[in-house]
């Protein structure tokens, strides 16, 4: 991949801005550069979480490439769900790497840990709210909670300040927490608020660096979901056991979504049990689809050793987890993604010199660094 800069470039990473949320707000910055720039309606990359989506944007490729499928993934080794936050499983370039040796600076500020600890190596500087340096804290302060909004406002700070003391700065990539949108749907008064503030972030960036182009996206959505099934339980309680089910989503921060989400890694004790699990699980309340491991590698361009041997998929009301009960039903305020039905995003660009894609060009979040970084050129 050859780096192509024209010039210097933000990428706000807004984790958890659905379209919906786009539409209920009013951001009269944001929805400005929409009418002047390059504005649609997008798709994440399935499933809809944070580390594979936001590899994707920072790789500019896709998982099957990047090789990072999940926020959490079955350890064949240990027997047990570890949360991927190891650089070693990355197998791609990054947005940072492009640029190195260039002259440029170039930054990932992000609140969640695992963002730095999977890419932050790469770029010049690296700032994780989660778990800021002494460093970072002397000069910034120490950050708000992470189950706050405040939080992304103090990741928006560090970048205006960032770039007023280092001209050479030329990427920013800023990652935000998605914890408003677990908290609050689309038309709260708090989401109001929160993506108002954004909004004027983003402006008070644009005037103060007028040099930068602005992009802006997200990894996934949010719903509302209804019933939690832990699929190992309900397997084994039909005479079907499988050696491991995994919710992809979890991660740390389980305040946000107790660990549950909208697909499941399946994980086969022998290949022979594959016809009966596969029908225990198509007969389960809310699962609509479950695919070969191998056929949702190619319909949804995964790396196929990272993935189960079954991918389950379910409707819009229904997460998998770890249970103590084979299924649960979720409180009505419980929010969460990972399925198909949380993957319309925005996909905005403005400031680029004037030169813009075209419409059918960019279709999904990773297209907007691979437009960063490649020659304009018709995009798959």
């Amino acid at each position: 991949m050859t780096a192509h800069l024209k010039q210097k470039t933000a990428v706000f990473m807004i984790d958890g801005f659905g379209m919906d949320y786009y539409y209920a707000s009013d951001m009269p910055v944001m929805k400005r550069m929409a009418r002047q720039g390059f504005f649609k309606a997008g798709s994440c990359i399935f499933p809809s979480l944070t580390n594979a989506n936001n590899i994707s944007i920072a790789c500019g490729c896709w998982p099957e490439d990047h090789g990072v499928t999940t926020n959490c993934y079955y350890d064949h080794a240990t027997d047990q769900a570890l949360f991927l936050e190891d650089e070693s499983f990355l197998t791609a370039p990054t947005i940072f790497d492009q640029f190195n040796g260039s002259g440029m600076s170039t930054a990932l500020l992000t609140c969640k840990s695992k963002t730095t600890k999977i890419m932050g190596q790469r770029a010049t500087i690296a700032v994780a709210a989660e778990e800021p340096t002494e460093l970072i804290k002397n000069k910034y302060g120490t950050p708000p909670p992470m189950y706050s909004t405040e939080i992304n406002y103090w990741l928006f700070d560090i970048a205006l300040d960032l770039l007023k003391s280092d001209p050479a700065m030329g990427v920013v990539y800023l990652h935000t927490t998605d914890y408003p949108m677990h908290m609050w749907p689309p038309e709260a008064k708090e989401s109001l608020e929160f993506m108002t503030r954004i909004d004027a972030y983003i402006g008070r960036f644009h005037e103060e660096n007028p040099e930068f182009t602005i992009m802006v996206t997200a990894d996934h959505g949010m719903n509302y979901k209804k019933r939690c099934w832990d699929l190992a339980k309900a397997c084994a309680n039909r005479g079907t056991p499988v050696k491991f089910a995994v919710s992809p989503v979890a991660d740390r921060l389980l305040k946000h979504h107790g660990g549950f989400g909208g697909v499941s890694y399946v994980y086969l004790n022998h290949e022979s049990d594959r016809a009966g699990v596969v029908k225990t699980l198509q007969g389960l309340a809310g699962i609509e689809t479950v695919l070969d491991g191998g056929m949702a590698a190619d319909k949804f361009s995964l790396m196929s050793s990272r993935i189960g041997d079954l991918v389950v998929i379910p409707d819009i009301d229904t997460v998998f987890g770890d249970l103590e009960d084979e299924s649960i039903a979720l409180p009505p305020e419980y929010r969460s993604h990972g399925s198909l039905y949380e993957m319309e995003i925005p996909l905005l660009i403005y400031n680029r010199d004037g030169i813009y894609p075209k419409y059918r060009e960019l279709n999904y979040n990773l297209d907007l660094t691979r437009y960063l970084l490649c020659e304009p050129a018709p995009l798959n």
